[in-house]
């Protein structure tokens, strides 16, 4: 019997290897390799049912300069009726290469204006199965003729305070293309009294605790179009802050030791049950700014320091709601004294030219020294010397950055004050 299993073995399996055998030889050619390689990638996808069905094509329907890029991305539906980005599945053509080309990522360079039927041209996505899917890209220098702003998320009605919405812009051009779903070359400014900002790939928040209506300008050089936005916080119930991407209300930490927190509201379960992350909307504060060090502003928003033992507590607040945490810093070290940058009493720099001012707090035991530039309180004593701004918020790398303007000369000192104690630093500009 055992005998007779091991005998039918060796057929199948000699007539496995005779299978693939015959078929690569058949195959020959390093083409026919190929596509006996698609062929088998093809039926494993079948196998698993993620073979893609349809494509459709995103970002599309652009205007573009010549030498500008932009990214296309795909999304396909395969036979479980799941739908995924297929961006880099796809095999990506263009129907003219002279005016623009697009690599095996999507990503569309604009090669030569064309006055051309609008100087469009085809973008075609395909799958290893054949489908395919198309999006135009237009590439011309005609000026633009009007902005048509609107909401895309949420497409209409008031929006949630706190959480982010979207805006887009039609834009029309004056060969009569236009460009759809679009914020490419726009500058956005918001009326004065509003809480809303919106940032440059048109997403826009709010912080106001009540009704709030906003209007939101959009230019592209003397071409203007405006959208009144209305935010309302009704739907706000809870905000929470998140530590590691969990709801927390203690966080411990080191003198020296830097971490990042989150927020994220909660709206009327009748609303909505999830979550939305706020963190372009929240404010950040502390009870006691001597302990800790929070940025509030820029990429690093939500980034805290360590700075003197003890217990504090953190407030994030939105929309007339707060999510409260208690902070402990921990370590024995106290601060010795300040410097500014490596001491000098003067520091001389030439017109047009930028200093960047950094303050270290020198400790007791470790950590020796910590970069405290960003809670500093700086004084430029009266001068207008110079343009100053903190930059690198939220690193070790944080300064107050000092530009002289271009034709003036002469000195300013410079003061600064942390934990009570004071520096100074005379910059001459020669």
């Amino acid at each position: 019997m055992k005998i007779k299993s091991f005998i039918n073995f060796q057929k199948l399996s000699f007539v496995a290897v005779l299978s693939i055998s015959t078929l690569v030889t058949a195959c020959g050619s390093d083409n026919n390799s190929d596509k006996l390689a698609k062929a088998v990638k093809l039926e494993s996808e079948r196998a698993k049912g993620t073979i893609i069905e349809s494509v459709t094509i995103h970002g599309d329907s652009t205007r573009l300069k010549a030498g500008e890029t932009h990214q296309l991305r795909a999304s396909g539906v395969d036979s479980n009726n799941e739908t995924r980005d297929i961006t880099n599945e796809l095999t990506w053509e263009s129907s003219d290469t002279s005016i623009a080309t697009v690599n095996n990522a999507g990503l569309v360079t604009a090669v030569a204006n064309s006055d051309i039927n609008q100087g469009i041209v085809t973008i075609t996505g395909t799958t290893i199965n054949d489908i395919s899917g198309e999006g135009e890209i237009s590439v011309s220098d005609v000026a633009v003729k009007t902005i048509s702003l609107k909401q895309v998320t949420p497409s209409s009605g008031n929006i949630n305070t706190c959480i982010d919405a979207y805006i887009r812009a039609d834009v029309g051009y004056v060969d009569g293309y236009t460009s759809l779903n679009t914020t490419k070359d726009m500058s956005f400014s918001v009326d004065s009294d509003s809480s809303a900002v919106v940032t440059s790939d048109g997403a826009l928040y709010t912080s106001a605790p009540q009704v709030e209506s906003s209007t939101i300008t959009a230019r592209i050089g003397d071409i203007e179009g405006q959208l009144t936005v209305t935010a309302d916080p009704v739907n706000l119930e809870t905000l929470d802050v998140l530590f590691d991407d969990k709801v927390t209300r203690i966080i411990t930490l080191n003198i020296g030791e830097r971490i990042n927190v989150n927020a994220q509201s909660n709206l009327d379960p009748t609303v909505s049950t999830k979550q939305y992350q706020i963190d372009n909307s929240i404010s950040w504060a502390q009870s006691d700014h001597r302990l800790i060090g929070i940025t509030n502003s820029g990429e690093n928003k939500g980034t805290i320091l360590g700075l003197a033992q003890g217990v504090t507590t953190l407030i994030g607040s939105c929309g007339g709601k707060e999510a409260k945490a208690t902070i402990e810093v921990k370590g024995q070290s106290t601060i010795n004294s300040i410097k500014i940058n490596d001491g000098s009493d003067i520091i001389t720099i030439a017109p047009s030219e930028s200093i960047e001012l950094i303050l270290t707090a020198n400790y007791s035991s470790a950590p020796d020294s910590i970069n405290v530039s960003e809670f500093a309180h700086w004084n430029l004593n009266g001068s207008d010397l110079f343009d100053a701004e903190l930059t690198a918020l939220g690193t070790d790398k944080a300064s107050f950055k000092l530009t002289s303007s271009a034709n003036n000369k002469g000195s300013a000192i410079i003061s600064v004050i942390y934990d009570n104690i004071i520096s100074s630093v005379r910059i001459n500009i020669e």
